[in-house]
């Protein structure tokens, strides 16, 4: 069964239009014009109504815009595991995973949205938009490298930087309130001399705190494929710059489809909510230690955001092992564990050995004066 494949054009010359993260507007790489959301929102509606109009009185429609009735009877029998889908630019069957929702075509390289994966249970609520480009990320991810001493020469090659990837990762985000109590003993010590005895006096107190405690957008990615690790290292996201979700916003880029729901991801959640809610209580108290420490949570409201958050996202087979590293399509925050290059991690060695061995050889030098 073939999955349905959607694409948005430019109204005036109906090729294909991409995000631009620059511009914050979809563009046209062939006649170079340029449109906000409301206008390819506007264009959708007139296309949607002219294919109403034609299918009413029996006209033929458009060449562009026709829609084969065993397409019409396969999209509305879509089926969410269907891996096969056909490009509406050149034919090609082309395979994909069950839940990558946009892609690009392998042979004619347009950008494609697999609109039965992101419709129903799955339609996102919002999408933060990509803030910059390939490029940019680019030089985001060689400065970051160029920092890790012992990162191998090939990690920022040609090669390995055509695979950086820009890919809309679905997140649930959490509203919360939550209350938490924290019980423990806290301890205060002084020292002092007389005489030829030193003392030390230690006071004991009962230390109990309570709070309530508000959390807007904390966040749990909903992709079985991608280290939560990972994902947590390049927070945080500002949602205040995310807009309801059209998908538009996916074409030029890939996107995958949440498989990973929400009631699995909440004990995720709550773990970073209690344990930041500990760090706030911790902060009310001004004693040496506290000893003896026990603390108790409740989750009092819970509400979700089911989002599309950017992420330029690469992967680097080293020796064998697969190492992966992500930056934040907002902000540029970069993560990732680094392998060690033997080759570097020898020279340096040497480096030191030999730095050692000459300043041992100039003190017995000087010594022997």
């Amino acid at each position: 069964m073939e999955s349905e494949a959607k694409q948005f054009h430019c109204p005036n010359c109906y090729a294909d239009l991409k995000f631009s993260p620059a511009s914050q507007k979809f563009t046209c790489e062939y006649c170079r014009s340029a449109f906000t959301e409301a206008e390819v929102l506007a264009f959708q509606q007139q296309q949607a109504a002219t294919e109403q109009q034609y299918q009413s009185d029996g006209s033929q429609m458009p060449p562009e815009q026709q829609i084969d009735d065993q397409e019409r009877r396969e999209r509305e029998k879509f089926n969410e595991e269907t891996k096969l889908y056909s490009c509406p630019s050149c034919g090609a069957e082309i395979m994909s995973d069950s839940n990558t929702a946009a892609a690009f075509c392998y042979y004619c390289h347009n950008p494609i949205i697999l609109k039965g994966r992101v419709d129903g249970m799955y339609k996102p609520s919002m999408v933060l938009p990509f803030a910059f480009d390939k490029d940019e990320a680019v030089n985001k991810f060689k400065d970051w490298a160029k920092k890790k001493r012992f990162a191998p020469n090939d990690l920022t090659s040609s090669v390995q930087i055509d695979k950086l990837t820009g890919l809309y990762v679905p997140f649930w985000v959490a509203r919360s309130s939550t209350s938490s109590r924290m019980e423990a003993i806290g301890e205060n010590m002084r020292s002092w001399t007389s005489g030829n005895y030193r003392y030390t006096e230690t006071s004991r107190y009962r230390v109990v705190r309570e709070a309530t405690i508000n959390y807007e957008g904390v966040p749990a990615d909903g992709s079985q494929k991608i280290e939560d690790q990972l994902m947590e290292a390049i927070e945080p996201f500002d949602y205040s710059q995310a807009r309801p979700f059209n998908m538009a916003y996916l074409s030029g880029f890939y996107a995958d489809k949440y498989d990973v729901d929400k009631e699995e991801v909440l004990p995720r959640i709550q773990e970073r909510m209690y344990q930041n809610n500990g760090n706030v209580l911790d902060s009310t108290t001004h004693y040496m230690a506290l000893k003896r420490r026990t603390q108790y949570n409740r989750t009092d409201s819970l509400s979700w955001d089911y989002m599309m958050l950017p992420v330029w996202f690469m992967t680097f087979d080293y020796k064998g092992k697969l190492w992966e590293y992500a930056v934040n399509g907002q902000t540029g925050k970069v993560s990732g564990e680094l392998p060690i290059s033997n080759a570097k991690l020898l020279s340096f060695c040497s480096i030191i050995g030999g730095l050692i061995a000459a300043a041992i050889f100039i003190g017995g030098y000087f010594m022997s004066w």
